[in-house]
């Protein structure tokens, strides 16, 4: 008889032992892994928040006392902003008066937020948060709060930075402004002489029309970094050239002793009419020509200092402070609280015109 059956006996006996094993060594590591997984959430999660409480404690103490002084820098970073952006509008006024009145308003602004960024940066001197284990000691929540308040802070340490350059370059714009304000009044004023037959002296006025127009060529020059040509070299070249064509004209009157009908004043009096003719047509001219003047670093100023304010609401934001209409109590207040600064419009294109 053939003994093949029992020998196979045996070793399908080992074979099913092999898989029960197998299944049992399955079910006890997922087992394993569910404790493991159990046990070891990450420190700075919400489901290991008792972990971090005592270091969220510590730190968000120190942050609630810089938001509440934050708050306070915000509401002068928004009127700055505002300061900044009417300063825009009004180099191109003839005017002054506005322009100067933002500027001196704006300089107030800026030494208050600098003192008080500067205090406030001392008060959060060795502020807890950047230890090489912080991720261990904060939960993320704190952590971002942290990083937006230190961002905020060093947006604010800037403005100051930021205003001087809006002051200057403003005033450096509406001097340009004012020079041909100046420029323009001067041609009248010899036009009117010389409707009054007195051509030596309109002939003489028109020389401080010509030094006005060379004082702008040389305001050009340190205010706009392009070398191309602009508008404002067009409106130098043009208005250098009727200054020039009108001089003209009364020269020639004096010349022929007011007599208009000679060969000289009819040739001086066509060039005359052929330089008025590529005059610019109205003012608006003179607002894309401050749009150039503008680019050479006053726009960039003003969006700074959006910028920071940007910034400053971000880390209200983290502090369930966000900045909303003013007076209306901030989405952690009660009714009846006072707010945080109002919000004004966000930052856009400059608000002069450019071709």
């Amino acid at each position: 008889m053939s003994s093949a059956p029992a020998r196979n006996l045996p070793s399908l006996g080992r074979a099913l032992r092999g898989i029960a094993w197998t299944a049992l060594f399955a079910v006890m590591a997922a087992g394993a892994a569910g404790l493991i997984a159990e046990a070891s959430h990450t420190p700075g999660s919400p489901s290991r928040a008792d972990l971090t409480a005592e270091g969220d404690m510590a730190l968000s103490s120190r942050l609630d006392a810089a938001t509440s002084r934050l708050t306070a820098i915000s509401a002068n970073v928004d009127g700055l902003a505002d300061a900044a952006k009417t300063a825009l509008e009004e180099i191109t006024s003839a005017d002054p008066t506005k322009l100067q009145q933002s500027l001196e308003h704006g300089g107030e602004l800026t030494a208050s937020i600098t003192t008080d960024t500067r205090a406030l940066q001392v008060a959060l001197a060795g502020l807890p948060g950047d230890e090489p284990d912080a991720m261990l000691r904060y939960s993320n929540d704190t952590l971002v709060r942290r990083a937006a308040t230190l961002a905020a802070l060093a947006a604010a340490a800037g403005l100051e930075a930021s205003w001087q350059q809006v002051s200057a370059r403003a005033l450096e714009a509406s001097g340009v402004t004012t020079l041909i304000a100046q420029h323009d009044q001067i041609v009248l004023d010899a036009a009117a002489q010389g409707r009054t037959r007195q051509y030596a002296k309109a002939a003489a006025t028109l020389d401080q029309a010509i030094q006005t127009v060379v004082a702008v060529k040389e305001q050009r020059t340190r205010l706009i970094a392009d070398t191309g040509q602009t508008v404002l070299d067009a409106w130098i070249e043009r208005n250098r050239d009727y200054d020039l064509a009108l001089q003209g004209v009364y020269v020639a009157l004096v010349a022929s002793k007011g007599d208009p009908t000679t060969v000289r004043v009819q040739r001086a009096r066509a060039a005359e009419r052929a330089a008025f003719n590529q005059l610019p047509p109205d003012r608006r001219t003179i607002i894309v020509i401050i749009g150039e003047v503008a680019r050479g670093g006053l726009t960039q100023a003003v969006i700074a200092i959006e910028d920071a304010r940007g910034r400053i609401e971000d880390a209200l934001a983290e502090a369930g402070l966000q900045p909303g209409p003013a007076g209306a109590p901030s989405p952690t207040e009660p009714a009846g609280s006072s707010g945080a600064p109002g919000e004004s419009s966000a930052p856009g294109a400059s608000t002069v015109p450019l071709p």
